[in-house]
């Protein structure tokens, strides 16, 4: 899975200050995802976002690979060494915009000890991510699709004594410790030892899936072996020992509601909410394939297409809309502006501020 994000502890801050109430802003680096937000609507001008696209190298058209969805092919992705956003301490007051405003939550306000998200005259985002373990199959399609490594399945696979059953033995006597069986077994359940005098034969049953290969290519017919769920039906099997159980976790913080998880997953057990509604429109014209976007993209949705054949050179990157947050990044990162990215709707608990109302209209286009 392509991993691109990198914590950066010497990059996080605390800004502290005791009054009435205690009032604590912190950021951590590594949960950023470089969109601006918390620059454009400080209300005091005191945070910065830093230019962390610069340099970005320029793609060489067979270093693609797979992650995630078989359709998208995803570059290497770099680490960036820049801290993404400097906030001017001498300026900020502590009001708690740039935290209630962040869709991942990098920035936190917390007043005497409580998050503002957590204070209910504070506004926040409806998004959620989350997985119907009563639906999941737990086939880790959404642990591996996840860009962020936000999600874990934790699976528990049933025994296989629970899903064959049969009989098998060795006729001692006909055995003539050829070895076959052992070299065809998929189970790799059957150790021979052909060494004169010391001969001997060993079926491990917790490994035997009772195939009849061994029964089958013995030239002597000295292995006697039955399927009973394939002879005669699976009346002896247990359908509640066969089943796979497991959990299913989504890491909040590191979860940018992106949908990959929704997108792979064949039971429609995962299910997110955005935080933004709105569109991204690459201008091929524009683009040079420098790479700064996918870079800096956090959700996978853009991407190198797949290399058409050795030496062809990828002109332009694809954007995949099902899986892009309207976070704004990739148009902020782009040296050429070939990417525009709308808002079109921002879905948020209501507020009878007029300050924050205002700010959360100014989100959108």
């Amino acid at each position: 899975m392509i991993r691109n994000l990198k914590e950066v502890k010497d990059n996080n801050f605390d800004i502290t200050r005791d009054a009435e109430e205690v009032r604590n802003l912190s950021f951590k680096d590594h949960i950023c995802i470089g969109c601006g937000i918390c620059e454009s609507t400080c209300p005091v001008e005191a945070i910065t976002l830093n230019e962390i696209a610069i340099g970005a190298r320029h793609r060489i058209s067979n270093d693609v690979y797979f992650s995630g969805h078989e359709k998208i092919a995803q570059n290497f992705h770099e680490d960036f060494d820049v801290q993404r956003v400097t906030i001017d301490e001498g300026k900020c007051v502590l009001c708690g915009m740039c935290s209630g405003l962040c869709p991942v939550d990098a920035l936190e306000l917390t007043i005497d000890g409580v998050p503002i998200k957590e204070i209910e005259a504070y506004p926040h985002y409806n998004a959620f991510s989350e997985i119907d373990d009563d639906e999941c199959i737990y086939c880790k399609r959404c642990e591996v699709a996840c860009p962020r490594d936000a999600i874990v399945i934790e699976r528990v696979l049933p025994n296989r004594a629970d899903l064959v059953t049969g009989e098998i033995e060795v006729d001692d006597e006909e055995c003539i410790y050829c070895g076959i069986c052992q070299e065809l077994c998929p189970a790799e359940a059957i150790v021979v030892d052909n060494e004169t005098g010391k001969e001997s034969i060993v079926i491990d049953k917790d490994k035997c899936v009772y195939c009849l290969v061994c029964k089958k290519s013995c030239p002597t017919t000295a292995i006697k072996a039955i399927c009973r769920a394939c002879n005669y039906g699976e009346y002896d099997l247990d359908p509640a020992k066969a089943a796979v159980t497991g959990n299913s976790i989504i890491d909040s913080e590191l979860c940018v509601y992106c949908g990959w998880c929704e997108g792979v997953c064949p039971t429609d057990a995962a299910k997110v909410k955005k935080p933004f509604e709105g569109s991204i429109e690459i201008d091929d014209d524009k683009c040079q394939a420098c790479g700064a976007c996918v870079d800096i993209c956090k959700c996978n949705a853009l991407a190198f297409p797949v290399s058409s054949g050795p030496g062809s050179r990828m002109e332009h990157v694809t954007a995949y809309p099902d899986y892009c947050v309207s976070c704004k990044a990739c148009a902020k990162a782009c040296p050429n502006g070939a990417i525009t990215v709308k808002r079109t709707a921002v879905d948020h608990t209501p507020t009878k501020s007029a300050t924050w109302a205002d700010a959360l209209e100014a989100i959108k286009d």
